[in-house]
């Protein structure tokens, strides 16, 4: 999923880029808004992912702890 996120910003980069010069005001400030939306879900993707693995990490230690 995160990969998929990460290819359309990607995407979405490469084509206001290209088609930047050919396109209306308008048009240029949906894609921007699309390009946003998907770099704020991949955020939030990376976000939770590194969140679960603190917790897991978390989790971990404390479990060590008790062994000890």
């Amino acid at each position: 999923m995160i990969f998929r996120n990460l290819y359309y910003l990607i995407l979405g980069m490469l084509l206001g880029t290209v088609l930047g010069a050919f396109i209306c005001d308008d048009t240029k400030k949906k894609i921007t808004k699309a390009m946003q939306k998907k770099a704020t879900q991949l955020s939030g993707c990376l976000k939770s992912s590194s969140e679960k693995a603190e917790e897991a990490i978390h989790t971990i230690k404390n479990a060590v702890k008790g062994l000890t």
